[in-house]
């Protein structure tokens, strides 16, 4: 048999054999492992009031990558938020996928009580959950905090565990879009130039403060470190 009386059974053995990868794919049950709901106040400067939205990323046990479009609904009003393009956030070996940037109805705020989240992944399958938000706000907010703190000495403590303070830093100017790095200040970071360091595409950073225990997080003014310190 010449290559030519081939060509027509290898290609019909493929067409066979690429629906069955797929479905085999598409077999797995997506199950959520954990569910992260924040409420955001935004300072875009000192002097204005805060904006207000609401955070919510879910981890998936085979994989958050795989997710196609996130559903959340607040059981008590019936309004819902839908993300057809998920944010996809990596953190070390942990993967999440949501959205930070959920609106509240118009001259209104984020609604407290229970909400449902409904998960569905690119075979279409999809699987439920639900967070309650009892979220406070904080008075007498810190604004004038310095974004990275100087370092305690071995004998000192902090007095409180809440603010918990991460630093968001971006590759664009004014805070927003593509986020490079969110989590706590490294170790070997005393000044802004060692942001450039290791992340030489920054252009911008924030200072966020969370409160897990009143569920809401303080993101300040961004700060251009292009130049450094």
């Amino acid at each position: 048999m010449n290559v030519r009386s081939l060509l027509p059974l290898i290609l019909s053995l493929s067409i066979c054999w690429v629906p069955f990868f797929f479905s085999g794919c598409s077999d797995v049950t997506p199950a959520l492992t954990a569910v992260e709901a924040t409420v955001v106040y935004e300072y875009v400067h000192f002097q204005t009031v805060s904006q207000q939205r609401l955070s919510v990323f879910v981890q998936e046990a085979e994989g958050t990558e795989r997710i196609m479009e996130l559903v959340v609904n607040h059981q008590g009003t019936g309004i819902q938020w839908y993300i057809d393009k998920p944010m996809v956030v990596y953190n070390g070996s942990m993967v999440k996928a949501g959205s930070a940037n959920l609106m509240p109805p118009y001259f209104s705020s984020i609604p407290t009580g229970e909400y449902d989240v409904v998960y569905t992944d690119l075979a279409g399958k999809t699987v439920s959950d639900g967070f309650s938000l009892n979220y406070s706000p904080v008075d007498g907010l810190p604004l004038d905090q310095p974004v990275l703190e100087k370092k305690m000495e071995q004998d000192e403590s902090p007095q409180s565990a809440e603010p918990v303070r991460r630093i968001a830093v971006y590759a664009e100017q004014d805070g927003q879009g593509t986020l490079l790095f969110l989590d706590k200040a490294r170790s070997n970071w005393e000044s802004l130039s060692d942001i450039l360091k290791d992340y030489s595409n920054a252009k911008s950073l924030r200072l966020c403060l969370d409160y897990p225990s009143r569920q809401v997080r303080y993101l300040l003014p961004p700060q251009n470190i292009e130049s450094g310190e």
